[in-house]
């Protein structure tokens, strides 16, 4: 627990010490489409057993489907509860699309208010430890990204997009698991104030464009990652979504494409509180197919 903690105070300071001296995130979203952050690599098994804990929870759902309906049912009250305002959306729980045709992959979307929420109202899950595990993992590890996000605001001179009675960002936690047979055609901009690409067992999967007016394929690339060659840092990237865009920041679009192999990854969406997006005309995206000609940043 003390190494945890470590990792995640580094985090915050080589993200403050960087926010100091590099371009404006404003002008790093408008000419690349993200901001890197360096952080100290975690301890090897933070999201190794993250992982472990997913894929044991996909195989207790997926041979007890009971269970699937039951945090089908809890998903459903929650989003009729005050708490689901806090984050103004209703992705919450588990999506099994391992057999939808373009989709073939299973994530599960966790916050802290659902997690309390499904423990108060039905305790039945608390003796359940495939569940139990994975949701004390998301836990963990989403924790100091509020103050990280709070940063990101304060950047940007929107100290007061994450007001409210909670006193702190809201943060929905993705965990996804892509299968070999997983294929995306469309790009897609992300429905939150940002997006931070935690971790992911193939960075190079992830290709994105700074906005523009109009797409074509070969706009989108993989990002390098500028401290990947440090044998004690690693990079996470900041995007911003389509909550910006009333401030004349304009979403990322970005596309997880085909790679033949099981993929995990994390995502944090920082949410923005009790809102209604007001619906905005963005750019048409491309379609990819499996030839289309993508780069290497």
């Amino acid at each position: 627990m003390i190494t945890q903690k470590t990792f995640f105070i580094s985090i915050l300071l080589l993200f403050a010490s960087q926010s100091l001296c590099a371009t404006s995130f404003k002008e790093s979203f408008k000419q690349k489409g993200y901001v890197e952050i360096y952080n100290k690599k975690p301890p090897a098994a933070t999201f190794d057993s993250l992982y472990l804990y997913f894929d044991k929870l996909i195989e207790f759902l997926q041979t007890n489907p009971v269970w699937v309906k039951k945090l089908y049912i809890a998903k459903e009250r929650f989003i009729r509860s005050k708490d689901r305002n806090f984050y103004s959306t209703d992705f919450f729980g588990f999506y099994d699309d391992s057999e939808r045709e373009g989709r073939r992959q299973i994530s599960f979307y966790y916050s802290i208010h659902f997690h309390e929420f499904i423990c108060s109202h039905y305790p039945e899950f608390n003796k359940i430890p495939e569940i139990v595990s994975f949701f004390e993992a998301c836990l963990e590890i989403q924790k100091p990204y509020g103050d990280l996000f709070n940063e990101a605001a304060t950047e940007l001179d929107l100290e007061t997009i994450f007001s409210s009675n909670y006193g702190h960002p809201p943060i929905l936690f993705k965990v996804v698991k892509y299968l070999p047979s997983y294929f995306s055609t469309k790009p897609h901009y992300d429905g939150s104030v940002f997006s931070l690409f935690l971790d992911s067992t193939d960075d190079q999967s992830l290709f994105l464009s700074p906005y523009k007016s109009i797409f074509t394929i070969g706009d989108f690339f993989s990002p390098s990652r500028k401290c990947s060659e440090e044998e004690n840092q690693d990079s996470i990237l900041l995007i911003p979504g389509v909550f910006l865009a009333e401030f004349f920041i304009y979403p990322t679009p970005h596309i997880v494409v085909q790679s033949g192999k099981i993929r995990h990854a994390t995502i944090i969406f920082a949410m923005r509180p009790n809102s209604t997006f007001q619906k905005i005309e963005f750019s048409p995206l491309p379609t990819f197919s499996s030839s289309a000609s993508i780069k290497v940043e």
